[in-house]
């Protein structure tokens, strides 16, 4: 993890938010940050809480705050603290409010559960997703079973700027934790992922593009090198792997490599090598949300934070 000095933690008493906030304090611990703990409090179950009840919707507001700061308290009780730490109870949107809180307290890192209340079975919920998209921090998810430190972190390489801050992260992972790093490229046949132009300017059916062994193994034998080269530096006194994983996406491809060897951490960049402005999550961050096989750290670049 890069140094931080603001970690926020958004909580929702779910079993996923447990764990997510119990992995914050160890990190705000490790790094010397403030950590701070927020809970949105939903106007709009509020209000229909209010009419059902017939009763004043202020005095909703004010029970739910009592309520919520009481619970938060219990939750703290047995979690270690950082010597800083701030608890923020807020009414309103909880995307709205969550992304409004990583702006006002200016925060490094948000932390939030893959699931939340909505305890999806597979994959991040659509909060933790719609964060991961628009918070301007990094974005730890943690998986309900992982309050613990990162012993196999899977770092996803596609040798663009980003993929620089990837293998930072994943370095003072390593350093922090004692983690194992597998610095991970997955790559495409060139030959089967380009269309074929035939005569005339029709396109051709991808296989019918032909290659040779020995031409097979000199893309693999340059890929190998390349990813070395990027990782050679980061990985010095750490115990890393450098990893060619062939799949015909990357998302899948790094999914299961985490799942091949038990990861307990991927690492991703927010924007690939395409970096288009127009998306707001890369599309290998996006279907490794729809399958998070383990907790996920999504980097932004540093001129987005």
């Amino acid at each position: 993890m890069n140094t931080l000095n603001s970690i926020l933690v958004a909580i929702d008493f779910s079993t996923g938010s447990r764990a997510a906030l119990e992995q914050a304090a160890r990190i705000a611990r490790l790094q010397g940050a403030k950590l701070n703990v927020l809970h949105v409090v939903d106007e709009a179950a509020l209000s229909a809480l209010a009419r059902s009840h017939g009763s004043d919707y202020d005095l909703e507001v004010s029970k739910s705050t009592a309520g919520t700061s009481a619970a938060i308290q219990r939750w703290l009780e047995n979690i270690p603290l950082p010597t800083c730490c701030q608890i923020h109870i807020v009414i309103g949107n909880p995307l709205h409010e969550i992304l409004e809180q990583i702006r006002k307290l200016e925060a490094d890192l948000l932390v939030a559960g893959i699931a939340g209340a909505g305890n999806t079975p597979t994959g991040a919920g659509s909060v933790s997703r719609k964060l991961a998209r628009k918070a301007p921090c990094r974005v730890l998810l943690v998986r309900a079973d992982h309050s613990h430190p990162f012993r196999r972190v899977v770092a996803g390489i596609d040798f663009s700027e980003i993929s620089r801050e990837v293998v930072a992260a994943a370095r003072r992972i390593a350093i922090k934790d004692g983690a194992a790093i597998d610095f991970l490229h997955v790559w495409q046949d060139p030959w089967t992922a380009l269309p074929y132009s035939a005569p005339f300017g029709e396109i051709g059916m991808p296989n019918m593009i032909t290659t040779t062994p020995e031409q097979r193994d000199h893309f693999i034998k340059n890929l190998r090198t390349e990813l070395h080269d990027f990782v050679s530096e980061a990985a010095q006194g750490i115990q890393s792997s450098e990893v060619l994983h062939e799949a015909m996406n990357y998302g899948n491809g790094i999914a299961a490599h985490a799942e091949e060897v038990k990861a307990d951490l991927i690492i991703v960049g927010h924007k690939g090598r395409t970096n288009l402005r127009y998306v707001l999550l890369g599309s290998t961050a996006e279907r490794l949300l729809t399958k998070l096989p383990c907790s996920m750290l999504v980097v932004k670049p540093a001129t987005e934070v």
